[in-house]
């Protein structure tokens, strides 16, 4: 398995492709590589594309000291893989969590992106507003401190599936949940909620910048996606219909296109 170490954490990472613009895909909460099945052999046609597991998800490293799972700490890992991967100029794409985790490497290195991809994600987290939410986090939360994820995982979720996700997908997530580090868990979640988010900050990402995102995703994810638009000064914004907070696994052939059409308009120009 290809690993690397960074900053002192063992990551899990794949590199596909063998030519074309680097391409970065960085996954969400819980998520893993596996978030990217559809996309990889895609875009490793005409892009050299990086995937991993972030700490305490999928293949890696799971450290036991819950406040390192902050939002600008993976993004240093992301940063520290790309670069020892070779990657120098990249296009680069965040998926919820990730899109908190890419919104710090666009503010801190703008000079490495060549356009940046938000995918149903936000500029700050915080479920609050809705009690049924808020019931059902509180319950993960007290079951994961229990030490006890396969019950996390086998909690029902407080909305039905989307309409397209396949229902093998849903039981692959399960499994992947019940295997969980709790640590791991418990870390990203508060570093999601603590992470200060980009609300004073986004007007400052200067990549191009493509905005995609469920039109049945959580409405404070929509909302979230909708702020950013106003806020980043070169934005496009694409809406998937009929799915929710994983389009490029709901409807893949959609979010590809829209995707492609995105890494096209923005390539590097011809030396």
């Amino acid at each position: 398995m290809p690993t690397a170490t960074v900053r002192g954490i063992r990551l899990y990472y794949e590199l596909h492709g063998d030519s074309g613009e680097p391409l970065v895909l960085v996954h969400g909460y819980t998520g893993d590589i596996t978030d990217w099945r559809h996309q990889i052999p895609e875009f490793s046609r005409t892009h050299r594309l990086l995937v991993m597991d972030l700490r305490g998800h999928g293949r890696s490293e799971a450290p036991t000291d819950r406040s390192t799972y902050t939002i600008p700490e993976m993004a240093s890992d992301v940063e520290q893989l790309v670069e020892q991967v070779g990657f120098d100029r990249y296009h680069l794409l965040g998926h919820s969590m990730g899109g908190g985790i890419v919104q710090e490497i666009a503010l801190c290195s703008p000079q490495k992106l060549l356009s940046l991809i938000l995918h149903d994600t936000s500029l700050k987290f915080a479920m609050t507003g809705d009690p049924v939410m808020e019931n059902w986090r509180n319950t993960r939360m007290t079951l994961a401190e229990a030490g006890d994820m396969v019950a996390v995982a086998e909690l029902p979720p407080p909305v039905p599936p989307p309409p397209h996700m396949p229902a093998d997908r849903l039981e692959e997530t399960k499994v992947r949940l019940s295997k969980m580090s709790a640590d791991a868990f418990l870390g990203a979640w508060r570093g999601l909620e603590s992470w200060e988010g980009t609300a004073d900050r986004a007007a400052r990402i200067a990549a191009p910048t493509l905005i995609i995102y469920g039109d049945l995703d959580a409405p404070m994810l929509i909302r979230g996606s909708s702020k950013l638009a106003q806020l980043i000064p070169n934005v496009r914004v694409e809406v998937i219909p009929e799915t929710a907070h994983s389009p490029q696994w709901e409807r893949p052939e959609l979010f590809n296109r829209a995707l492609r059409r995105h890494l096209e308009a923005n390539a590097a120009p011809s030396p």
